[in-house]
């Protein structure tokens, strides 16, 4: 296990109070119910969107996606990488299967870090992946101390964007790579965001604009922004309803989670299908180089 080199700094200011539950409650949703519905009704090793084209099966679409990013790393098996908010494990392992290259997951859900802890024992890659409890808006390792980061959307759940980003460029070395994809705000209106957020108890989503000016102002090069499509954000989360419906029945009687909670997940899934569908909610890729 590679060690901390840095002193996770001390929250004093009532806005990072409100910031600390913002997380806490993340953490809770990923620790909870949340984990055996995403374990049964995503791919097995990718919990993030898939690059549909219409005869893609949902694990290929997700590989799809895994391989598109890993095309924009420009990595070799001595480069140290860090994925923020790692969920399963599924990206680390890709990239270290792939690479051969040392990769830390940083994550804040403990269930989600032994699950991925287990399937990298399983696969045999433990040799080339740490997984850190954490907290990427505060990253504990010292600066300059990665030659990559990546994130899969899951910086949706960053109560402070700009912080998160700050704290990329941080750790980064210098000409240090900053690849993420993420979901994005494209035409939400106030209301129709609070419901969103409230399926996955993300404080708000971000947006094109946000992230390319939160990394121009941390003195990022920024070398690319794709638009990777609402239809797969539609094409994913469909898929994810129509999972959760064959499986429901299993989560009830052997996972004991209760009717109404599969109820208002299936609500909330169907949401995002129709707002992805009017491509109110986004998709984007963002590839960045520290000056």
């Amino acid at each position: 296990m590679i060690s901390l080199h840095r002193t996770i700094k001390a929250k004093k200011s009532q806005g990072d109070f409100y910031i600390r539950g913002d997380i806490e409650i993340t953490k809770r949703y990923y620790d909870g119910v949340a984990h055996e519905i995403y374990r049964e009704t995503w791919d097995e090793d990718n919990h993030h969107l898939g690059i549909f084209d219409g005869t893609l099966s949902f694990s290929d679409a997700s590989k799809k996606a895994n391989e598109n990013l890993l095309s924009k790393l420009e990595i070799d098996e001595n480069s140290n990488v860090l994925d923020i908010g790692s969920g399963f494990g599924g990206l680390p392992r890709f990239i270290a299967g792939n690479v051969g290259c040392r990769v830390i997951g940083l994550n804040l859900s403990g269930r989600e870090n032994d699950y991925a802890r287990d399937r990298n024992r399983e696969v045999g890659l433990n040799h080339l992946i740490d997984v850190i409890d954490g907290d990427f808006n505060d990253i504990p390792f010292k600066d300059e101390f990665f030659d990559i980061a990546v994130s899969q959307d899951a910086m949706l759940h960053s109560p402070d964007k700009r912080e998160l980003i700050t704290e990329c460029a941080r750790v980064l070395k210098k000409k240090g790579r900053f690849i993420f994809s993420d979901i994005l705000n494209t035409g939400l209106s106030g209301e129709e965001e609070r419901i969103a957020n409230e399926r996955i108890n993300a404080p708000y989503l971000g947006t094109f604009d946000l992230y390319r000016e939160y990394l121009i102002e941390n003195k990022f090069r920024i070398d690319e922004i794709s638009n990777l499509g609402s239809l797969n954000v539609e094409m994913t989360y469909r898929t994810v309803h129509d999972n959760l419906i064959e499986k429901r029945e299993f989560l009830e009687d052997e996972k004991d989670i209760p009717s109404k909670t599969i109820e208002n997940t299936l609500k909330g899934l169907k949401f995002w299908v129709d707002k992805a569908r009017e491509e109110k909610i986004g998709w984007g890729l963002f590839v960045a180089v520290k000056d």
